[in-house]
């Protein structure tokens, strides 16, 4: 069974006591003990290895490496990650559904013999503990087939998380434990009653599919810390008996938080606020098919503040979140989803809005074209705000908002940016400039592309900008 990153850290004992290295290991032919292991805490079989092989892998998976920068790269071999360590040497991961060897380093030693060297071992065990290591264990081998095998799980996993690779490949192991664990502990027993009980609440709402987290359990209350423990009992209410008990008995808190993790949480907070974007929309259409009532009044100009205020919400959602505790990947991108799902819905309306009504809606001929246009309200002619409304009001829709996430969270959007701003810009009326969104949007690709994708050695052609491409796509139809 996988161990985790705070039992390795405690288990390593007196290997790491000795330095970062780890022990001397001994060029001899006897094989080395299995299984062994690495400087990130894993453990590893050495099965089916030759005692220089296996000398060799004990050797990279305890080395001190540092890496300088990570890239990815296009080559006539198919796309790769270059691992660029201060030898200088470059460890490269292929896509594995482009090319069959998908590990290769650049050092003499790999280039002479095809052998694993040290570098790829080292690389390996990093990524191994980073990435996923909730799938590794002691039964992990590091012969050829086992690391080509592994390498192209990871293939993946390495573009979701590439700004922070190096950071956390150069940092010392035995930080990375502690820092991870001091945030898990955190969020398992927070030490302020305060944050404990917003954190019940939370837990607690993720079976509420439309109340969020801040607008759940007003009603609750709690007892005193030296009630008895039937005071904890409130009759009828399963949920006001948990929430008294979760936040008095850190054991209670503990399980509860165990069953409910971090990131269920965040998931269903998340799912509830796209419901809501989707309702504001659903509330629109019915205004404009049934006419003003009482109960719905939601015509296009406030129709763009509701939805900028969900935008809002779902944005300070994830920072507080994020500042809080680690948010998985699967997270941090359907963060990005949604919001990219909302400004498609805001393009998709592009259109005046009452143009088929049977109903007198009682407005003035000199009525301004985008307070019947959500598109034009909100992305190609928004109007301007006084200075004293909120940022959230002023600031250019959605797209100011992924601009202020990182890429790893909105990178697999690429193609969907690429066809909004398609949309957008062949909306404009010939002569006009696309809007502003527009600008900032293709700005966003491009910085993320620059700094993505570098051209390959092999290669001194300048990588084609968005309009290339475009203007070949054109060229091919005509």
């Amino acid at each position: 069974m996988p161990t985790t990153r705070s039992q390795r850290a405690r288990g390593r004992g007196g290997a790491h006591a000795r330095g970062r290295g780890g022990p001397p290991v001994s060029q001899g032919t006897s094989a080395p003990a299995d299984p062994v292991q690495g400087h990130s805490g894993l453990f590893y079989s050495l099965r089916d290895m030759s005692p220089a092989s296996a000398n060799r892998a004990i050797s990279g998976i305890r080395a001190d490496f540092f890496v300088d920068r990570v890239r990815r790269h296009e080559s006539e071999h198919g796309a790769y990650f270059a691992f660029q360590l201060n030898r200088p040497v470059s460890v490269r991961i292929y896509n594995p559904i482009e090319r069959d060897q998908h590990v290769e380093c650049t050092c003499e030693e790999y280039q002479a013999t095809r052998a694993i060297c040290t570098h790829i071992y080292w690389l390996f065990d990093g990524l191994n503990a980073l990435l996923d290591a909730s799938s590794a264990s002691a039964t992990d081998g590091l012969g050829r087939v086992d690391i080509i095998t592994r390498a192209s799980t990871l293939y993946g996993v390495i573009g979701s998380q590439l700004p922070s690779l190096p950071t956390f490949l150069n940092a010392s192991r035995d930080e990375l434990a502690s820092d991870s664990d001091d945030a898990v502990e955190a969020i398992l027993s927070p030490r302020s009653p305060d944050v404990r009980a917003e954190q019940v609440r939370d837990m607690l709402s993720v079976f509420d599919n439309a109340t969020l987290p801040d607008e759940f359990g007003k009603d609750l209350t709690d007892v005193a810390s030296d009630e008895s423990p039937e005071h904890f009992y409130v009759p009828d209410s399963l949920t006001a008996t948990i929430y008294r008990l979760a936040t008095r008995d850190e054991s209670v808190f503990k399980r509860l938080r165990r069953v409910i993790s971090y990131d269920t949480c965040a998931n269903a907070h998340f799912s509830k606020l796209r419901t809501r974007a989707r309702d504001v929309f659903v509330k629109l259409d019915s205004y404009v098919e049934d006419g003003g009532s009482e109960s719905n009044n939601q015509d296009v100009p406030k129709t763009a503040k509701m939805l900028r205020f969900v935008v809002d919400q779902i944005c300070q959602a994830r920072n507080l979140r994020a500042s809080n505790g680690p948010l998985s990947p699967a997270v941090v991108t359907k963060v990005a989803e949604i919001l990219t799902e909302i400004f498609q819905e805001v393009c998709n309306r592009n259109e005046d809005v009452y143009y088929r009504i049977d109903w007198d809606r009682g407005t003035r001929d000199d009525e301004p074209e985008r307070n019947r246009n959500l598109y034009a309200y909100l992305i190609r002619d928004p109007p301007r705000f006084a200075s004293s409304a909120p940022i959230w009001m002023k600031e250019t829709f959605v797209i100011d908002r992924l601009r202020q996430t990182p890429a790893n969270e909105w990178m697999h959007l690429i193609e969907r940016f690429t066809n909004l701003m398609d949309q957008m810009r062949d909306f404009a009326s010939d002569g006009d400039h696309p809007p502003l969104a527009y600008t900032k949007l293709e700005q966003m690709v491009q910085d993320y592309t620059a700094e993505a994708f570098e051209p390959s050695s092999s290669s001194v052609q300048r990588r084609p900008t968005l309009e290339d491409q475009r203007e070949s796509q054109r060229r091919r139809l005509e």
